[in-house]
């Protein structure tokens, strides 16, 4: 079996305690960001990857990349079922859910990097409670 580990490299930073700290209050716990697309054009979402990934909107609100899916960064050894070439999976770890929405509301991502979505696929984000912490 050949096992892969997958990293978004660009977007991936240390993150930002003194950021997090502005949204966080002391007893918040860590949330996961999950997004799940089906892409259906490929140039428009990678246009999106990288204007997201150059921001470092994700490390300055204190998130970090830990789990990436996605056929741009390698095949899946699939264990079960198939893995269709256009979908793409991330989880964004936030040290809480106020700096997980302070990304998502930001103005720099709502007016420069999320409309360079639009058209490029459907998407599926959702928040969970990040039960398995550092």
């Amino acid at each position: 079996m050949n096992l892969r580990i997958i990293t978004f490299v660009a977007a991936i930073a240390p993150s930002s305690a003194a950021f997090a700290s502005d949204y966080c209050a002391d007893k918040d716990t860590a949330v996961d960001m999950t997004i799940v697309s089906v892409v259906s054009d490929q140039a428009r979402y990678v246009q999106y990857r990288s204007a997201l990934a150059a921001s470092q909107l994700i490390p300055k609100f204190g998130g970090e990349v830990i789990a990436v899916g996605t056929p741009l960064s390698a095949t899946p050894d699939m264990l079960e079922g198939n893995w269709p070439e256009n979908r793409h999976t991330f989880i964004i770890r936030w040290p809480c859910e106020g700096a997980a929405r302070a990304f998502w509301n930001s103005p720099q991502y709502r007016t420069e990097i999320f409309p360079l979505r639009d058209g490029a696929g459907s998407f599926d984000v959702a928040l969970f409670p990040a039960y398995l912490t550092k």
